[in-house]
């Protein structure tokens, strides 16, 4: 599964690069294909993300010195959004500017290196460690939100040759937490003689109903770069960590 993404995301990089390397001709657009590039909405947006969390003490919760994530957390994001063109229409100029409101869902994935959660139903959640003599496959946090994203977006004038944009967006998001995992499998740090488990908690305890923060978006034609900060914890006050994530990665649009 890892490898055919790693393929993937290396000819998505690929196909960007020849599209934006004037030098090299555009064989085989038709004028129609240009047209609809050039008029693209960037209606549906799906960004394969990673992601990062700044986590800190909250209130009376601590988090342990040598906490870390592991490097490799992912996730997902898929958007409908509705672009709205700023400025006068039938004048013969380009619109650059626009104002895109949207809806979707994401889903992050955030792996824990050596440690697990521990919580009391209802009062709070903390992070542990497994210790060194614990061998653990997987600790894993899910959470899954439906997102109401809005942008202000820039488009420069198409190339004569591509028809694609360089294009540049401004955002804010409020997400509304719908689900939530936390999946652990290895050695069962409780018992003595190593035995394996696997275990889950569906809607995780103590975690915020809420999360907002800025977007940035950039790139040219249907491939860009993007960030999202979370200002809002994953905890709520008090009963959790203060864990906020930093999310980025390839975002493909332009329908």
């Amino acid at each position: 599964m890892r490898s055919s993404i790693l393929s993937f995301l290396v000819l998505l990089c690929s196909t960007s690069f020849l599209f934006a390397n004037d030098s090299i001709p555009p064989v085989g657009i038709s004028p129609q294909v240009k047209k609809r590039i050039n008029t693209a909405k960037d209606r549906i947006v799906i960004d394969l993300a990673m992601m990062n969390a700044i986590i800190k003490k909250d209130g009376g919760v601590t988090v342990p010195d040598d906490f870390k994530l592991q490097a490799f957390n992912r996730g997902i994001n898929v958007y409908f959004m509705y672009d709205f063109l700023l400025g006068k229409k039938n004048t013969g100029k380009d619109r650059h500017f626009s104002i895109a409101p949207g809806l979707g869902v994401s889903s992050e994935n955030y792996y824990f290196k050596s440690y697990g959660m521990s919580w009391h139903r209802d009062t709070v959640t903390r992070f542990y460690a497994l210790g060194d003599s614990v061998s653990s496959k997987k600790s894993k946090l899910n959470m899954t939100y439906i997102d109401i994203p809005i942008e202000f977006r820039y488009r420069s004038t198409p190339n004569k040759k591509t028809g694609m944009s360089w294009k540049v967006a401004l955002g804010f998001k409020l997400g509304f937490l719908v689900g939530s995992k936390w999946k652990y499998k290895g050695e069962d740090p409780y018992a003595k003689d190593g035995e394996s488990i696997t275990f889950k908690d569906i809607k995780v305890a103590n975690m915020s109903k809420f999360r907002y923060g800025p977007t940035i978006r950039g790139g040219y034609g249907p491939v860009s770069l993007f960030c999202y900060y979370s200002i809002g914890s994953a905890f709520s006050s008090g009963k959790g960590p203060k864990f906020n994530p930093i999310v980025f990665g390839l975002s493909i649009n332009g329908l």
